[in-house]
């Protein structure tokens, strides 16, 4: 269940050279149960800086120099060092902007979603396994029942971003921090994942701070809204009044420069007849060892063709896993593709990938096995 989140004339400063750098200055707010309070602004603002407060953590060189923080009963700032720590994970947990960067390659996922729950010791292994795959169940992941024995690299990063968020509710925390966690998405991925971190925060009664820069994000999942700069409170309101009727100079600006731009005319037309800078054709390309057909056991990309010209930006997009970075990859020779024929200014071109990347893709043992036509 939530808890009331009370923040009250936060300041926090950094040290250098003797001397106390104001970061954030007389912030406060507070957040009913089962609300979500959005916290704007732009980078540098101290949006992160006061959600790791909440946790009573500062980063290196930086401390909570006045204020209070209050999570239903607790007194965070009150808390001695161990008591802060058990209160991290349990009572408050943090969801990062990067997943990728928050798991244990070598770990699997289950072995790394249930270990707060044992580690404070609220429930057994077994118990712990059957609610993960309930919260599985919950953020809309795949195989729900088996996707915990994958390892993180196996998942694309949309289910590795919903794996993290049942990670941190594994516990049954009063506040959650999310801390720009679908950033790196694309945007219909970003749009089922917010859609799923929504739904669960409100069938369990989660309060929640959702830290962002982006208003379409934040008016998808914030109840209200905390605008800040250079680590001041600008305006705070309910979400609709602060989108459609902003008070503040600075929010108003925000506002402005979230709508979108003019398409530019001046885009280059390439000559039809001029020859492609990068000419990409029938690409096959996957992942683990080939069949008797020498396609790859797990295909990814199939029949992908394009062509660049000088001057142009090609922009590669679709939802999460399907083959933006495989593509990337095999152009620049770090997947080697099952079949394709690359042209790169005119003349036929194999890219090269060489030692342990051959071999661990599964699809040769040498660059000049590879089953493409010259």
């Amino acid at each position: 269940m939530g808890a009331r989140v009370e923040v009250s004339h936060l300041n926090i400063v950094a040290q250098a050279g003797g001397k106390d750098l104001p970061l954030v200055t007389d912030v406060s707010f507070r957040i009913e149960p089962g609300e979500v309070l959005a916290l704007i602004g732009e980078s540098g603002s101290g949006k992160t800086t006061i959600a790791l407060s909440l946790m009573g953590y500062a980063r290196q060189g930086c401390r909570i120099s006045g204020g209070t923080i209050r999570v239903g009963d607790v007194d965070v700032l009150g808390l001695s060092a161990g008591e802060q720590r058990s209160l991290r994970g349990r009572t408050v947990s943090y969801i990062a902007q990067s997943a990728a960067a928050s798991f244990n390659p070598s770990r699997t996922i289950m072995d790394q979603v249930v270990e707060s729950a044992y580690i404070h010791g609220l429930m057994p292994r077994e118990q712990a396994e059957a609610k993960a795959v309930a919260l599985f169940r919950d953020l809309a992941l795949p195989n729900p029942q088996t996707i915990g024995q994958r390892y993180p690299h196996q998942v694309s990063g949309g289910q590795l971003q919903r794996l993290m968020a049942a990670m941190a509710l594994i516990c049954d925390p009063a506040l959650v921090i999310l801390d720009e966690p679908t950033t790196a998405l694309d945007v219909t991925t970003q749009i089922e994942v917010l859609q799923a971190f929504r739904r669960v925060v409100r069938e369990r009664n989660t309060t929640a701070v959702y830290v962002t820069h982006d208003l379409a994000v934040v008016a998808q999942m914030a109840d209200r809204i905390l605008v800040l700069r250079q680590g001041r409170q600008q305006e705070q309101a309910e979400t609709r009044q602060i989108i459609e009727s902003p008070q503040h100079d600075y929010t108003k600006s925000l506002i402005a420069a979230a709508k979108p731009a003019p398409r530019d005319a001046g885009r280059l037309v390439p000559d039809a007849a001029a020859t492609p800078l990068l000419e990409v054709r029938s690409l096959v390309a996957g992942y683990g060892a080939l069949d008797t057909r020498g396609l790859p056991s797990s295909p990814v990309l199939s029949d992908v063709s394009f062509t660049l010209h000088r001057g142009q930006a090609l922009g590669v997009i679709g939802e999460s896993g399907s083959g933006k970075t495989t593509l990337a990859r095999a152009i620049a020779g770090l997947v080697a593709p099952a079949a394709a024929r690359f042209c790169l200014t005119a003349r036929r071109w194999r890219p090269m990938c060489r030692g342990a990347a051959a071999t661990s893709c599964g699809a040769c043992k040498s660059c000049s096995r590879w089953p493409i036509p010259r």
